[in-house]
Order: structure tokens, then C-alpha cells, then sequence
């Protein structure tokens, strides 16, 4: 399957290519994310500073070589990116950051299975593409950008172009419209046999007007690979009420270019952590 390229997005998740990258970038310790934290535990840097690790402000705190976690009674879950794995930090114990793992200073640090951390960044993908205006009034809005596992996606836009509503879809493989059809809602379910594993696509919405064309590029992976991923997400089903690994199934899917179903874990999660920038920034660096 060709692979899409970033073109002029700097997707922060580009899997991780601007938000977590970037941090890397800046300093080249660093190893990993916390992923959860419960009850009372204290960070402590290896710059010296220390902080009281609150679940409602550090999510996605980074953390670098030599810096000490110490928990009371309660977790710490750091997800370590080199390792792509997660380590807990229990009840009455300390770990520090040392060569790219978590490791005990005092009490028990367990390795959790199935975390899935950033770290197998990939390059990004095409942005949606808007013609005939700067600023259209009809917007693509899903698929833009992304990849999807779906054989009949919904495709939705919004239209703020005054006067009739009624607008034609088409959908594009290569230089040939594979399917074309007039709409006068805000969605449309992509019927059978349109579209093929192991392809890409690019659809747009437009009334035939001048300042209203709008549309993006989705692809759909191999049919094994599908098949691949599906079985992931439903292992991570299986643990969604774990919060530690909710965030690995962020990143999972940002690291399978399935960044339309990432923006809305990540639109959930910032309902449930409204007061964390981190997770804020998530969601602004998927475009």
C-alpha cells in the first residue's frame, strides 16, 4: 500500500513526530510518559525539582533519565518509549528512570504488558485539500487525513455556504472517480464495493460553486493488516477502563495513522481531564 505523506501538516501526533518528539528533541533523556497516576506520589526530577504528581494536571508528564518517582499508597504507570512498555509503580515503593527503563529503588516496579508507547513514529499523512477559495464555506470534516478499517466510512462535512444545500460527492482513486453522488445533508455512508483494502483515496464535497469545494485522503490498510488491527482494538477494549490504558490506545492508533478515531479518545479524554494541558495539546496537534 503507497504510504501518505505529510506534505504541509506538522501533525503533533505525525505519530508523535511535534508534541512528544519535540520534547525529545529538547532533551535527549528523556524515556517515556506517565500514563496514570492514583492516590499519592511525588516527582522528583533529576534537576532537583520535585512536584506532587495530581492525576487531574501531569497525565503525560514527561520523564527523563534520573528522575525518582515515589508512591504512597496508590500507582504510577509510566509508559517508556524505546521499550514500548509500561511499568507500574505500586504502593510504598520508588523507581527511577535509568537507561531507558523504570527500575526499583525501594519496594515493587512491575512491567505491564500490552502498553503500547510512542515510539514507532511514521511519517504523516496528507492534509485535507481545499480548492477554488482560502477560506471555503463547505469544510470536509472525516475522513481527513487519516486512515480508516472500514469498507463503508461515513463521510461528513459542514456546509455554511448560503442558499441551496445541495452538494456532489465524489470519491477518487488515482485519476478515476469511483463513485459520485448529489446530497443535500451532512453526511453520507460510503456504499459496498466502492472501496478496496490496500488502497488510498481521496474524496471531495462540492456544490458546484465558486468558495465551496473542500475534501481530504484516507486509505485503508492491507486486509490482514486489518484484520491485525482489529484484534488490537478489541484487546485494548478489554482494558478501557484502565486509564494507563486508554493512553496506549491513543497512541496505538496515532501510530496506525487512525487519527480520526485517535481525535475522539482524545476528545473523551479531555472531558475527563479538562484541567490537563497535555492532553489539550493532543488533541490541537491532530489536524
Amino acid at each position: 500500500m503507497k504510504k501518505m505523506r505529510a506534505v504541509c501538516l506538522p501533525v503533533v501526533f505525525c505519530v508523535s513526530l511535534v508534541f512528544f518528539s519535540a520534547a525529545l528533541a529538547g532533551a535527549a533523556e528523556q524515556i517515556g510518559y506517565v500514563f496514570d497516576v492514583q492516590g499519592a506520589a511525588e516527582f522528583k526530577g533529576a534537576d532537583g525539582k520535585t512536584i506532587k504528581l495530581k492525576r487531574s494536571e501531569h497525565l503525560l508528564q514527561g520523564v527523563r533519565n534520573g528522575d525518582r518517582i515515589k508512591v504512597g499508597k496508590g500507582r504510577v504507570v509510566v509508559a517508556v518509549i524505546k521499550e514500548n512498555k509500561g511499568y507500574e509503580i505500586s504502593d510504598n515503593s520508588e523507581g527511577i528512570a535509568k537507561e531507558g527503563k523504570i527500575v526499583a529503588v525501594r519496594g515493587r516496579v512491575a512491567e505491564l504488558k500490552g502498553l503500547h508507547a510512542p515510539g514507532k513514529a511514521t511519517a504523516g499523512s496528507i492534509g485535507g485539500f481545499v480548492v477554488r477559495s482560502v477560506k471555503p464555506c463547505i469544510r470536509a470534516i472525516s475522513p481527513v487525513s487519516t486512515t480508516i478499517i472500514d469498507l463503508m466510512p461515513e463521510l461528513t462535512w459542514e456546509n455554511k455556504c448560503p442558499g441551496n444545500k445541495k452538494v456532489t460527492v465524489k470519491i477518487i482513486s488515482g485519476d478515476n472517480v469511483l463513485f459520485s453522488t448529489e446530497s443535500e445533508g451532512s453526511s453520507l455512508k460510503v456504499p459496498g464495493k466502492v472501496l478496496a483494502y490496500g488502497s488510498e483515496y481521496r474524496w471531495i464535497v462540492d456544490s458546484g460553486k465558486a468558495n465551496n469545494v473542500s475534501g481530504g485522503v484516507f486509505s485503508l490498510p492491507a486486509e490482514e493488516e486489518v484484520k491485525t488491527i482489529k484484534a488490537k482494538i478489541d484487546q485494548f477494549q478489554e482494558r478501557k477502563q484502565d486509564l494507563s490504558f486508554r493512553f496506549s490506545y491513543v497512541f496505538f492508533l496515532v501510530d496506525n495513522n487512525l487519527n480520526d478515531m485517535a481525535k475522539a479518545q482524545i476528545k473523551a479524554l479531555k472531558a475527563d481531564f479538562p484541567d490537563n494541558n497535555n492532553i489539550k495539546k493532543m488533541e490541537e496537534g491532530i489536524k
